[in-house]
Order: structure tokens, then C-alpha cells, then sequence
């Protein structure tokens, strides 16, 4: 489950409209032009065309990865919307080790996987959380710092800024960028507009605001790629999924209100019975 495909469902009219960007399962047909992966191989992948809820799903190889054996279904589901945009956004940077670096939202699928990303590649890592009952969930991240801030005041320096809150939380990680120092923002959990002091971020030494959307950066680099180096890094052990609720495609009604309603950290996954 992704907050965005379950908002976009709840916000239409549209009873026939299909959704789901994550999808595992196993391949019961092969590509026109018989390329792989072969019949039977367990693959997970992203759905561009949002029709990963579904028993039967056809889609572009170049949007696959082969499952290692070591990884379960339910795991490799979780990777491909917010584990794809973590790893886009922790490369934006150069020159993270021994840096800091902010990842907000820490709790949330894009979070939590930039968090262990960053302390993969050697950033000292700073997690932005909004209440201290999520600390022990970071704390099974790996190092990193908690910060209980609902708008980011007296923050940085930062290296990279990774958000997808948006509103004042972002206005704060731009202040806060270091001279060099580049804030990635993927997605708005609050409000879409923010005002930016111009002077101190021209004076701050080129640092730069990017905007990232996966579907744009598929075009650019194959998912399959992606995917394959998230695996890789689930199959050594690590990179953790952090699945917090895991059910029957039947009970989709309970899980996706308490998914919306924040009442658990990190990922949740169905499975089609």
C-alpha cells in the first residue's frame, strides 16, 4: 500500500478506476518477444498504469525484477514506489560520507528506506518524526538521529534534505541546506505552497531544490535496475522492509483506514487469496 494510490481511490467518483503501483507475484506468461524472465519466476514490479490491485496484471519487462530466493513476496512488495524514490533521492547528492543529512517523514515508506539509504552510503543521519512514540521504530533503522519537530526550527546544517511533507517543514530544510548542499522533494503530505527567503539560499553556496517523480525518472532508468539494486541490498541484509501490517486482500477496508490514519509506522501489504 502507498498513501497516494489509497488517497486517489478515496477522493474519486470513479467506481471502475484501478490502482496499485506494487505488485509480487509469479510470471504465468512470458513477453511477446520471449525475453525474460521466464514462466514461474517469482518477480516484483512497479505498475505505471496503477493496476497492481488485481489477480492478473500485464506489464512492460523493463518495469520487472527477478525475487532472490532469500526474500519473500511480501517483502520485495514493498520496493518498488517508495523504495524506487529513495535511493533516486539519496544519489542526488555528492559527497555524503561523514555528512549530515535529513530525511523527513522518517516513519513513512520513502522515509524510512532514504534513512537506512543514507546510512548505507556513510551521511550522518538526521530523522524528522512527529511524536516520540515512533523513536523505537527509527531505532531499528539503524543510527541515526530523531528529531520531534513539527516545523523545523533552528535546523542544519545539511548536506541533503530529503522531503516529502512539504508546508514548513520544507520552508526549514531549504534554510538549512550547507554551501553545496541539495533538498530533494517527492511528495506533499502538507501544503503544497511554501514561501522561501531567496538572500540566505543564494548566499548558502549553490545549493539547489529538486523536484523528483518516479514516473519521470522511470523513463530515464529502467525499474528493473532499481529494483534489482534494492534486492540486492534486502538479500544481504542490509535494507529492512519494516512491514508493520501484513493481511488478506479481504480485510483491504481496515488496513487502508488505519494505513491513512497513521496508527502504524512503515509498510503494509495484502495478499490476493
Amino acid at each position: 500500500m502507498n498513501r497516494g494510490e489509497l488517497n486517489r481511490a478515496k477522493n474519486t467518483t470513479d467506481n471502475k478506476m484501478q490502482i496499485g503501483w506494487d505488485i509480487a507475484g509469479v510470471v504465468e506468461m512470458v513477453a511477446v518477444d520471449g525475453s525474460d524472465p521466464a514462466i514461474g519466476t517469482r518477480v516484483v514490479g512497479f505498475s505505471t498504469e496503477m493496476e497492481g490491485w488485481a489477480e492478473l496484471v500485464s506489464i512492460p519487462t523493463k518495469y520487472l525484477a527477478p525475487i532472490p530466493k532469500n526474500i519473500t513476496d511480501a517483502e520485495a512488495a514493498t520496493l518498488p514506489d517508495a523504495g524506487l524514490t529513495a535511493p533516486h533521492s539519496i544519489d542526488a547528492a555528492s559527497g555524503l560520507i561523514g555528512r549530515r543529512s535529513l530525511i523527513t517523514g522518517a516513519t513513512g515508506g520513502v522515509g524510512m528506506f532514504a534513512t537506512q539509504l543514507a546510512i548505507i552510503g556513510g551521511a550522518t543521519v538526521f530523522a524528522q518524526i512527529w511524536n516520540k512514540e515512533q523513536i523505537p521504530f527509527l531505532e531499528s533503522l539503524g543510527p541515526c538521529t530523531p528529531i520531534l519537530s513539527a516545523n523545523g526550527e533552528d535546523w542544519g546544517p545539511y548536506r541533503l534534505v530529503v522531503d516529502g511533507v512539504s508546508g514548513v517543514i520544507l520552508e526549514s530544510g531549504i534554510r538549512s541546506l550547507s554551501s553545496g548542499g541539495i533538498c530533494v522533494c517527492y511528495g506533499i503530505t502538507s501544503a503544497p505552497k511554501i514561501s522561501v527567503d531567496v538572500k540566505p539560499f543564494i548566499f548558502s553556496g549553490e545549493a539547489k531544490i529538486m523536484g523528483f517523480y518516479l514516473y519521470s525518472q522511470a523513463e530515464k532508468s529502467p525499474p528493473s535496475e532499481g529494483l534489482s539494486r534494492l534486492l540486492k541490498l534486502v538479500s544481504e541484509q542490509k535494507l529492512t522492509c519494516m512491514i508493520e501490517r501484513e493481511a488478506s486482500w479481504n480485510d483491504v477496508g481496515i488496513v487502508a483506514e488505519e494505513f491513512l490514519n497513521r496508527t502504524f509506522n512503515g509498510k503494509a501489504v495484502l495478499h490476493i487469496e
